[in-house]
């Protein structure tokens, strides 16, 4: 069976999203909260990689510089978009809204 077959990637892409799986993971008995390596490279890769990046830039860093919980936010709810896409194993558009997404990652942040 194909690795990236309709059904091998329902089940794959539900798993991560059940319970904000793709955010967190498990140390120690609790559950901790983005400690998984796609969140810090998803940021890294949007924010900082190249020298022209906003959080690289003189009047744009306060914002990335420590980052703020926003930015957290918005790569939960980039990350949670972009495997709502493929929830039935092919391809579907998932709007990307503040009207989607609103109050949705209240819970990591408390």
């Amino acid at each position: 069976m194909d690795l990236y077959s309709g059904n091998v990637l329902q089940i794959q892409v539900k798993v991560l999203l059940f319970d904000d799986a793709y955010l967190s993971k498990v140390v120690e008995d609790k559950k901790s909260w983005f400690t998984r390596m796609e969140v810090p490279d998803l940021i890294y890769h949007q924010f900082f990689f190249m020298a022209n990046s906003l959080g690289r830039q003189p009047t744009t860093s306060q914002y990335f510089q420590p980052l703020a919980t926003q930015t957290l936010v918005l790569v939960a709810a980039a990350i949670h978009c972009a495997l709502s896409e493929y929830a039935t194993g092919k391809k579907a558009t998932v709007t990307f809204s503040q009207d989607e997404y609103q109050g949705t990652f209240v819970h990591p942040l408390r």
